[in-house]
């Protein structure tokens, strides 16, 4: 089954849903709430490269549950997860990953295909969810990647089809975008979010920091950010942060729960979720694997 969408326009479903219809999804709503014994985690985790981002949205499992099969989907914007599936995972069968991006033949991403790509795979990960399969979370591996390629689809669209062929320079790299565009770039970046948080699983969202600046005449950086949306943090209820720590020849790799709405007697928390001590140790975070943060 090929799924098409247009990402710049919107596309209304007109069937209509009748009063029962919506009362029974209502229901099953509540039902299936009431029947879990914890909310599932939406959190996110944010970190310069080569932290552990990936590592830790991996162990979110408890022995028990690698034990029957439960599985991890990751939509790995980065290319990046792989090599640590194969390395800390011995290629486990139960960890999903799949790299939605695709390239035109000039080198360029081709970003409508690897957005319907990504689609895809929110949809058959959905599917698995809803016919019974154990599936303990859903990771979006770059969140900045998301972005940046929603921005790129929409310089696409606004130039159409007026690219230079076989040129190294394009019309969308040059391209002036107006405004009030931008929220068509936006509503992109928002479809695919929308659909992973609208999964019945556990959520992860990785994403790099990037540096902020005190104004045009200081090109020195001040500080530094998560690289998303400004909106995007409003869909966590969790957040954990990632930062190398040096000292004496010893790097030790620290998450801090920065927010929870579902365990606030943790939040400002720390834990040392890998150290370099001489003898490489991992360590995660218990909490997570156990889904209370």
């Amino acid at each position: 089954m090929v799924i098409q969408m247009s990402w710049t326009t919107n596309n209304d479903d007109t069937n209509e849903v009748s009063f029962e219809d919506r009362k029974q999804m209502i229901l099953n709503q509540i039902q299936k709430r009431n029947e879990r014994d914890s909310s599932f985690l939406c959190c996110s985790i944010t970190g310069n490269p080569k932290v552990g981002k990936t590592g830790l949205a991996l162990d979110c499992r408890t022995d028990k549950e690698i034990e029957e099969g439960y599985k991890i989907a990751v939509l790995d914007f980065d290319k990046g997860a792989e090599p640590t599936w194969s390395s800390c995972w011995n290629n486990d069968e139960n960890i999903i990953i799949f790299e939605p991006i695709e390239l035109n033949k000039d080198g360029s991403t081709n970003w409508e295909e690897s957005m319907n790509n990504a689609l895809a795979f929110v949809t058959f990960v959905d599917e698995m969810i809803k016919s019974g399969e154990k599936v303990k979370a859903f990771i979006l591996d770059g969140v900045d990647k998301l972005y940046e390629g929603a921005g790129d689809l929409l310089r696409s669209h606004l130039a159409k089809s007026n690219k230079r062929t076989g040129q190294i320079i394009l019309e969308t790299d040059s391209i002036k975008v107006n405004p009030l565009d931008w929220k068509i770039r936006n509503r992109i970046n928002d479809r695919i979010l929308d659909m992973v948080c609208s999964l019945e699983t556990n959520r992860f969202f990785i994403t790099h920091m990037k540096p902020i600046y005190g104004d045009i005449y200081n090109p020195v950086p001040v500080g530094e950010v998560p690289d998303w949306h400004k909106s995007t943090p409003a869909r966590f209820n969790q957040m954990l942060h990632i930062v190398r720590i040096k000292d004496k020849g010893v790097s030790k790799y620290e998450a801090t729960l920065d927010a929870s709405k579902t365990n606030s007697d943790l939040v400002g928390t720390s834990w040392t979720i890998f150290s370099t001590n001489g003898e490489n140790e991992w360590f995660g975070i218990p909490e997570l694997r156990e889904g209370k943060i």
